[in-house]
């Protein structure tokens, strides 16, 4: 019953099973329900209509994605956790579907408290090895929330190994063994000296890699499925008349059904499978027709990183051009267009996004880096400035916090702020910690041309140098970069 392969209970071994009370069609009436009270801002009475319809179908993703959106609003309105009363699990069933109905409430009132997100994990896991719901697939329901609860730890001021060690094992339950080995490894860095955590992943690790061998060896003769068969051979032959009727298959349940949004998911993928501008361009359209009736913003944001992927490639294509006829006039002046519509749509897309989503840390961190590009340095420093409270962006936040202070020549502030990223920076020869390494270098190396404790800033910048140059000597313009803070210390005697 896993959705994502291997796990859980054997149900010949298991117990008489209840019947399943799964009915969508009744779910759908909560649904609608739950969208009209989220429409009107009533976002306490959307998360119960959308709890009471999950109950009879639990693995809609769509409503789950659904309540996550109306929790994330009813946070922005000032929405207060769960009370002692309200998380009492009374009145609600006491099946492994009521428990994951209940833990999904009272997660959707504080969506940000790990434990909260991991409680919803362990009920979903233990609903989808139920017996009683052998209909049911709640693997992806496992792996969304899943993933919630681990980046929610994870960017807590105290991550919690033994959580993180829970959500290993839902996802192991799943068989998405290299997300449990993910998890894992971030217990081990919790806890360094668990030598027994050591051990296990080796075991875990090996879990991994059989899954990952079984996968490799699957083939079309062993799928039932005849539509996945055709999906299958679609990617296998790279496109043809594979692609193309998976495609007018898609557009027929589309138009068969408009409101179906699973439909439209699976025609978009479809497109997209083919790279061509024209499905693309579809795909957009109809995502965006998608938005407007429904309201859910996830379409948009799905039309949004279709047309980011297209301006990207269209940059990418012209900036070879360039490379090739680097005199061409022509070219240069196509590539430097394309990239300023690139950063403009970019811009208008990521301002939208964190409107929409304004908790989230991660497109803070994406918009104040578009901003930076801009040049836009006072708005990209507020905004980062704030994505910098998010553990996962932290050290990345500050490295363009440092180059925004030093486009305004604020020296002083950006030693502080990359030395700051530098020190928090757990590995220092990755991509981040070079750059940290040379961004400090460069701000040493202003302060001391502006007169500002030379002799002291260029040891420091020649400190940062050297070391960059001992761990890659290839990194950038670092052997300019030493010899000429060398003769600028020699010119101090």
């Amino acid at each position: 019953m896993a959705l994502f392969g291997i796990g859980g209970k054997s149900k010949d071994d298991a117990a008489p099973a209840r019947p399943s009370r799964r009915d969508p069609k009744k779910a759908e009436r909560f649904f609608e329900h739950a969208a009209t009270y989220a429409e009107s801002g009533r976002y306490d009475g959307a998360i119960d209509m959308y709890i009471r319809g999950l109950q009879l179908s639990p693995d809609d993703m769509r409503r789950h994605e659904a309540l996550l959106d109306a929790a994330k609003r009813r946070k922005v309105s000032g929405g207060k956790p769960a009370g002692f009363a309200e998380r009492k699990l009374k009145g609600m069933g006491d099946s492994p579907v009521d428990r994951l109905a209940h833990a999904e409430k009272i997660w959707a009132m504080d969506f940000t408290d790990p434990a909260l997100a991991q409680g919803v994990m362990d009920a979903a896991v233990e609903a989808d090895n139920d017996p009683a719901n052998e209909d049911l697939h709640l693997g992806e329901v496992v792996f969304w929330i899943g993933e919630m609860a681990m980046d929610y730890n994870l960017s807590s001021k105290k991550p919690d190994a033994k959580l993180l060690l829970r959500t290993r094992d839902g996802f192991s339950a799943i068989g998405r063994y290299d997300k449990a080995v993910e998890a894992h490894r971030r217990a081990i860095g919790l806890t360094p000296n668990n030598d027994k955590l050591i051990d296990e992943l080796k075991d875990l690790e090996a879990q991994k890699y059989t899954m990952e061998r079984k996968e490799a060896k699957s083939s079309l003769g062993n799928l039932k499925d005849a539509d996945k068969q055709a999906e299958i051979q679609a990617e296998i032959s790279g496109g043809g008349k594979g692609v193309e009727s998976l495609i007018a298959k898609r557009r027929e349940e589309v138009d068969a059904n408009p409101e179906d949004t699973d439909a439209l998911t699976k025609l978009v993928d479809a497109l997209l499978k083919t790279g061509e501008k024209e499905h693309a361009d579809e795909a957009i359209k109809r995502l965006a027709a998608a938005a407007e009736a429904t309201g859910q913003f996830r379409f948009r944001a799905k039309a949004g990183d279709i047309r980011m992927k297209q301006l990207a490639q269209r940059c990418q294509q012209l900036a070879q051009f360039v490379k090739a006829a680097p005199d061409d006039a022509g070219y240069r002046e196509k590539y430097e267009k394309a990239t300023k519509q690139r950063l403009d749509f970019e811009l208008k897309e990521y301002q939208t996004r964190v409107k929409q989503y304004p908790t989230d840390l991660r497109l803070k961190y994406d918009f104040g880096k578009r901003l930076l590009q801009a040049g836009m340095h006072d708005e990209a420093i507020g905004m980062l400035q704030q994505a910098a409270t998010d553990p996962k962006s932290r050290s990345a936040s500050h490295l363009l916090l440092g180059r925004a202070f030093l486009a305004k020549d604020w020296v002083g502030e950006a030693v502080q702020t990359l030395g700051k990223g530098l020190e928090q920076h757990p590995v220092k020869d990755d991509a981040v910690g070079k750059d940290l390494q040379y961004e400090l270098m460069t701000a040493h190396q202003k302060a001391a041309a502006d007169g500002q404790e030379p002799a002291e800033n260029l040891e420091k910048a020649s400190e940062y140098a050297s070391a960059l140059l001992q761990s890659d000597i290839g990194y950038r313009d670092i052997r300019e970069r030493v010899e000429a803070i060398r003769d600028a210390r020699k010119a101090l005697g």
